[in-house]
């Protein structure tokens, strides 16, 4: 599977990255939270080089800005110091997640014939114990299609919490039909009705009775796609 990568049509990305690499410290600690090198990280700055979308999301995190602002330059431009967050520049912080072999669609599904990771990604941990996923129970998968735009975007790759094998309230989960898997929205009804929802509002709502509703699979809840959710 070809992993995502951003390539800006937006001459000001250099520019952007840079006060990023700034916020953080040095191109050292930027490399050490996506577990590369600062040589790496400076080509990516410079681009000379196509940044993972992962490692793009890690380092806006990081930095405390929006990956949209980092990416296309919309919004305000962050000021202040960011949050600091503990031990985030120090390699035994970095968990490598797995990335599976699968294709999520937020459409109607893409067929996916067998789960293997086929890499592991750099996270930190101390970000999986923010979002409260055990270590054990993270996996990476590639999101396509648009109807979870703006939340989740076309070809981004979200981590997801596989303790949650059944919907518990409402949430984005990674449902499974079949050899398909999907990502929507769930908002639960009235005596066990299911409610699948896209956050795009050019997609309909898609009803299921309580019977289709309990045979629902679920193989994970979508914890941060890009950012926390």
């Amino acid at each position: 599977m070809k992993r995502e990568t951003y390539n800006s049509t937006d001459n000001r990305f250099g520019e952007r990255f840079r006060l990023v690499i700034d916020r953080i410290g040095t191109l050292e600690k930027a490399g050490n939270l996506v577990s590369t090198t600062g040589e790496q990280v400076g080509k990516w700055r410079d681009e000379k080089a196509k940044a993972p979308f992962l490692a793009v999301a890690i380092l806006a995190q990081a930095a405390g800005v929006s990956i949209e602002w980092l990416a296309f330059g919309t919004g305000a431009a962050p000021t202040g110091p960011p949050t600091p967050v503990a031990g985030e520049g120090d390699n035994d912080n970095v968990a490598f997640v797995p990335l599976l072999d699968v294709v999520a669609s937020a459409g109607p599904g893409f067929e996916n014939i067998r789960p293997y990771a086929i890499d592991a990604l750099p996270f930190p941990k101390s970000w999986l114990h923010r979002l409260g996923v055990p270590e054990r129970y993270a996996r990476f998968i590639d999101c396509r299609g648009d109807s979870m735009e703006p939340t989740i975007l076309d070809g981004a790759i979200v981590l997801i919490d596989t303790r949650f094998q059944q919907t518990r309230g409402d949430g984005i989960y990674v449902l499974l039909d079949g050899p398909n898997v999907r990502i929507k929205r769930i908002a639960v009804g009235w005596e066990g009705a299911l409610q699948l929802l896209s956050d795009n509002e050019r997609y309909e709502p898609e009803q299921l009775a309580p019977p289709d509703a309990e045979a629902l699979r679920v193989a994970g809840k979508v914890v941060w796609a890009g950012g926390e959710l």
